[in-house]
């Protein structure tokens, strides 16, 4: 079954301002909206795929005028051809975001195969799934996918990571990182992602996985010489906490000589790390994964 969106929702999902998009249906007639029984106006997954295609072109300065002129699949053609693939994967990004949206474990698997086969293993992971882990939270952040679907997807690129980590090989020469999610915290691909880039990069990984409370995190410093520890911040702890939390990490921390390494969405309004300065905090998942 197909879904069914309205104009918001394409606005959302491609960054293309509803009145445009407006104006070029009716102007271009670049794609045909459908009415309810109830004459209410939606779109379709075609019309969301031209749509984000059209994105694609435009960025690559594609004019509108020369786009209209083209049928869906040349545009599709055209967006794919017009990413050289220079760490730009918009088409790649778009064709997961259709996926989430409707369930579709084929398009999915196809998705990544082609990038795995493009782009090889370790660029799919740290590009293209990094930058879509960073896409899924904003868009179940800002309502555009539902929980379910979130999940859906969180599913399927965790089963791949699994996978990935699995076949690479152990280490026991890097530094050792530890990491966890805090208690009641469950959104885990952020952290997932993390661990492969550390293990592909030959350091040690010790992984905590979901909802750990950091009482808890003083078994495993007793017991094993750990450098950093590593933690993604999605919708726990309550901002109102964090600083309370920091504190109690750092006094945690503080004669063992660890560094910290934090982002997540919680912190998105937060001031100043004042914790600290063993305490690092990031703006996004790749500044991150740059820093460590």
């Amino acid at each position: 079954m197909k879904s069914r969106y309205s104009i918001k929702d394409l606005e959302q999902l491609s960054g293309i301002k509803a009145h445009t998009i407006r104006a070029w249906e009716q102007r271009h007639k670049l794609i045909t909206p459908k009415r309810t029984s109830t004459n209410i106006r939606f779109y379709s997954d075609d019309d969301l795929r031209v749509i984000l295609n059209v994105s694609i072109l435009l960025e690559h300065d594609w004019k509108i005028g020369q786009i209209a002129k083209l049928a869906p699949e040349e545009i599709a053609k055209s967006a794919l051809e017009a990413d050289p693939y220079e760490g730009n994967y918009a088409y790649e990004l778009n064709e997961l975001k259709i996926s989430t949206l409707n369930f579709d474990i084929e398009r999915f698997e196809t998705i990544m195969s082609t990038c795995i086969d493009k782009h090889g293993i370790h660029d799919t992971f740290q590009k293209v799934i990094g930058d879509y882990i960073q896409e899924l939270g904003k868009l179940w952040l800002s309502g555009s996918v539902s929980i379910s679907q979130e999940h859906f997807m969180s599913s399927m690129i965790r089963q791949k990571l699994y996978s990935a980590l699995n076949e690479l090989d152990a280490v026991d020469n890097g530094k050792t990182f530890a990491l966890f999610l805090p208690a009641n915290e469950l959104h885990e691909i952020g952290l997932l992602y993390l661990a492969y880039v550390l293990k592909e990069r030959g350091e040690r990984v010790i992984y905590l996985g979901q909802s750990l409370p950091k009482e808890y995190l003083t078994d495993l410093l007793d017991n094993q010489k750990v450098d950093a520890l590593i933690s993604v911040f999605t919708t726990n702890p309550d901002v109102e906490y964090l600083p309370e939390y920091l504190r109690d990490l750092d006094d945690l921390i503080h004669d063992r000589g660890i560094q910290v390494h934090l982002t997540g969405y919680q912190f998105n309004d937060f001031s100043e790390n004042t914790f600290g300065d063993n305490i690092h905090i990031y703006s996004t998942l790749k500044d991150l994964t740059a820093h460590i």
